[in-house]
Formats: C-alpha cells, structure tokens, sequence
C-alpha cells in the first residue's frame, strides 16, 4: 500500500462521516459505500513516520485525470509528542 512503503505500520484509527451526512448523501443519489473523514497512521520508526508525512503532504491522491479524487490533496503532518492514548482518550469522550 502507499503508506507502507514508508515502513512498517503499526496502528490504523479512522473515523467514519457522521450517519446522518451518509443517509443525506444516499438519499440525494450519491455512492453507499462508507467514508471517513480522518485517520490517524502509526509507523514502527519515528523517522518514517516523519518520511510519510514531508513526501505526502499536499500532494494529489492521484494523478489520473479520470478519477474523482483527482483534485483531493493529502493532509499528512507527523504530530511530534502525539501518543496512541491521546487519541483513545478522545475517542472515550
């Protein structure tokens, strides 16, 4: 995959859309396929982490005109001090 060529992944998080913006989306004829709108990426190696995130950052998500992604850009940041926890605890609430 894109990421693990990076290096080793340890943890994926994501966030699925809110139900009632997918139901709205479904009903008006959109896709019924799922979508999230965040997620978090832990990498083995600090150093690739922080590899991902300059070489990705704000840069297409893919090159084929065709695609519908074609004008979406990756927001990838490496969050120095971010801990697994810190995303649980917010999860909780």
């Amino acid at each position: 995959t894109l990421l693990s060529d990076f290096g080793t992944i340890t943890r994926v998080y994501l966030v699925e859309e809110d139900k009632t913006k997918r139901k709205k989306r479904r009903k008006a004829g959109g896709s019924g396929g799922k979508r999230y709108t965040e997620g978090w990426v832990e990498f083995e190696s600090k150093k690739r982490a922080k590899e991902a995130g300059e070489a990705l950052n704000m840069s297409r998500i893919t090159n084929h005109k065709g695609s519908p992604h074609y004008d979406d850009f990756w927001n990838i940041k490496f969050l120095k001090g971010f801990k697994w926890s810190h995303l649980t605890e917010k999860v909780a609430y």
